[in-house]
């Protein structure tokens, strides 16, 4: 997360989703009678244990790492909504491993980290030297968001103001 406390991702990462998780969701789907693009937020605690948190019924922050895997969730809706026949994939198959960063909110990770914790009732807080050899250490999997080789002015432009935005927002 970008801030240990809690707020939005600064990465993310493909993991296998068990048979149960998969039935589950799919029950709260037709339960809700959502037809349409989705996003069902999970997050595991330390002890394992899975945790609902949201429903988005629109494109999400994290959907450079399913585009990362060739799991173009926006075309297959785009497609979807012309001719409600069409043939898309209905289980895409994700690829274990793969992690996708988001370089303005992995410096703001590091910010949070190296200004501590607001409360004292956190019982842990990542070291700053821990999170400084994470945050630069580049796996041979990992990929960044708005990462394009033909337009990185999109990926700079992006990085700056994610940090700028939240530096100055917490300043007022």
């Amino acid at each position: 997360m970008m801030n240990p406390q809690g707020s939005g991702s600064s990465a993310c990462a493909s993991v296998p989703v068990s048979e149960d998780v998969k039935a589950k969701a799919q029950r709260l789907i037709e339960n809700t009678g959502w037809c349409g693009l989705f996003m069902i937020e999970l997050l595991r605690d330390r002890a394992g244990k899975i945790w609902f948190i949201e429903l988005n019924g629109r494109p999400w922050g994290s959907m450079a790492l399913a585009r990362k895997q060739n799991i173009e969730y926006p075309a297959w809706q785009a497609r979807l909504a012309i001719d409600p026949q069409s043939n898309v994939a209905a289980s895409p198959v994700s690829t274990p491993g793969l992690i996708c960063r988001h370089v303005g909110r992995e410096i703001m990770h590091l910010l949070f980290v190296a200004k501590g914790p607001k409360s004292k009732a956190l019982a842990s807080w990542p070291s700053l030297w821990g999170t400084m050899r994470e945050v630069l250490r580049i796996r041979r999997k990992d990929s960044f968001y708005n990462l394009r080789r033909d337009d990185l002015k999109v990926f700079f432009a992006d990085c700056y103001y994610t940090v700028h935005d939240n530096v100055f927002k917490s300043r007022t």
